[in-house]
């Protein structure tokens, strides 16, 4: 009963500590712009990406299969 009573004072100063502070709603800074501008230079990119990749993964399994399997040279008579 004790740990109880002891729990509930700590919560009541805490929000008591809160409210001296401010309304406790963490505010976050901007360091980026929200233009229109940027965020189609982010969707480009994107979509720079997001085309290339399955070009990318075709050329790499290529490469890796012509190393794989060793060029056949039949035997000279």
């Amino acid at each position: 009963m004790q740990i109880r009573i002891m729990l509930a004072e700590r919560a009541k100063r805490h929000a008591q500590r809160v409210d001296q502070k401010g309304s406790g709603v963490m505010e976050f800074a901007v360091c980026y712009d929200h233009s229109g501008f940027a965020w189609s230079i982010f969707l480009d990119v994107t979509a720079f990406f997001a085309l290339m990749t399955p070009l990318a993964i075709t050329r790499l399994i290529e490469i890796s299969r012509q190393d794989a399997v060793p060029s056949y040279s039949p035997p000279e008579a």
